[in-house]
């Protein structure tokens, strides 16, 4: 699915949440009340590259 401008999009990826707000080069680990903060290598044009995003994220937080 495509990304739409001036829209968001909240993923649970390993029983981990992200929002991301279509367009920005950001996404947030939703963790209470302190989110985190991820760049973005590129700016995903669709649902699926997001999810390929989120998911060396969520790797890389798993090896931590």
């Amino acid at each position: 699915m495509e990304l739409l401008p001036n829209c968001y999009t909240d993923l649970c990826i390993n029983g981990k949440w992200f929002h991301y707000d279509h367009g920005e080069s950001s996404v947030f680990m939703l963790n209470g009340s302190s989110p985190l903060s991820f760049e973005l290598d590129s700016l995903p044009k669709t649902e699926d590259e997001l999810e390929m995003h989120l998911n060396v994220i969520s790797s890389n937080l798993n090896n931590i």
